[in-house]
């Protein structure tokens, strides 16, 4: 963090996994074969602890927001770029719930209402800017990004929450750890179409890795078994299931299995994955977000949380195995290309309705929007 409050740099950033030159010209072609690149969902912005009493600058899907917390402690979010002549806010300071303009000294509440001008002796009702609806999730600050045509003023609720974990609430489940994977190169899409392509499960996924490495153990490998599925109640909500087993030269090991329960909301911005050891070994429960930073760059963050009676290396070591099978998938998802009409076998996952779904999330015109056959 730089001082005043403000984000550094992308390029202070850690280093893209797997980062390449990249061909500006390749790069726009692959690019204009994906959808739109901002669906309307939560993304997280950042830890909670990074956001105290100085406002911070944030770049998150084609928007900049400047998040800050009022007198409360609540966190709030507004356009980054006062709506008098244009000033950074980050570069200013937190005044009670507002945020203070460094150049002309306007206050702006968290509902984005300019509640104070310096040059006048009272305030103008008309004068306000965005404002953005905000959640705080297990330790991290999310902003509901919203399409353009909203105007100023305080921010409409959104259309769903992200669900809550009780367990992390009360303490049933404990903090484990985290990991900021930096920027990775990949459109939002990628990740969840990924749970429908139960194909690549194998060809990708089948070598038991050294956790948090791309380094194979010899003889060992995993076999899978996914489904995935909407849920009936939640709209903004589908499930993937996958149950994981240890083979050494082809023969299942005895009680190396495992369940992973994953909870995708929204797009592929926020997903929960609950992990459950063979034979009552306990729980690990680790959330992966994917924040847009420009079309086909997403800044990718981990936190996970256990069980007490789950040794912290061995929660380590559940979410690093997922990284290191997670990185498998990036190598191929940063140079590769969105069909709209692929070539599919009965081999495939539901690939189509899949995409239906996923359509939800971008306003009309629904040409914006993943394009599936029927």
């Amino acid at each position: 963090m730089m001082a005043g409050g403000v984000q550094a740099p992308l390029r202070a950033l850690p280093r893209r996994f797997g980062r390449r030159d990249l061909d500006p010209i390749v790069e726009s072609a692959r690019e204009a074969t994906y959808p739109a690149p901002y669906p309307e969902c939560w993304y997280v912005v950042g830890r909670s602890i990074d956001f105290g009493d100085r406002p911070t600058f944030v770049q998150c899907a084609g928007n900049q927001w400047v998040v800050f917390r009022d007198a409360s402690g609540q966190a709030r979010a507004v356009d980054a770029y006062c709506p008098h002549l244009g000033a950074n806010l980050a570069d200013g300071t937190v005044q009670g719930d507002c945020v203070e303009c460094p150049f002309h000294g306007w206050r702006i509440r968290g509902d984005g209402c300019v509640v104070s001008q310096s040059s006048e002796g009272q305030d103008h009702p008309g004068h306000r800017t965005r404002s953005w609806a905000v959640q705080e999730l297990h330790g991290w600050v999310l902003v509901y990004h919203r399409h353009a045509d909203v105007g100023a003023g305080p921010a409409p609720e959104p259309p769903y929450r992200i669900e809550r974990v009780a367990e992390i609430d009360d303490g049933g489940l404990l903090w484990r750890g985290e990991h900021d994977a930096g920027l990775i190169q990949m459109h939002i899409l990628e990740f969840i179409e990924n749970t429908v392509d139960f194909q690549h499960f194998a060809a990708i996924h089948g070598s038991l890795r050294v956790p948090w490495t791309e380094i194979p153990v010899p003889g060992l490998r995993i076999h899978h078994e996914a489904t995935w599925h909407r849920d009936e109640t939640e709209k903004q909500v589908c499930w993937f299931n996958n149950d994981a087993i240890l083979e050494f030269r082809g023969k299942p090991i005895p009680k190396s299995g495992a369940h992973a329960k994953v909870r995708l909301e929204g797009p592929g911005s926020i997903v929960r994955f609950e992990f459950t050891l063979a034979k009552g070994g306990g729980r690990v429960v680790m959330y992966q977000s994917h924040t847009p930073v420009a079309p086909l760059t997403q800044h990718v963050r981990f936190r996970w949380f256990s069980d007490p009676s789950v040794p912290k290396p061995l929660a380590s070591f559940i979410v690093g195995n997922w990284v290191s099978q997670w990185r498998q998938d990036h190598a191929i998802w940063q140079r590769k290309i969105y069909r709209q009409n692929p070539l599919l076998t009965r081999g495939d996952g539901p690939i189509h309705q899949l995409r239906r779904w996923y359509g939800q999330f971008y306003p009309t015109p629904a040409s914006a929007a993943p394009q599936a056959a029927e």
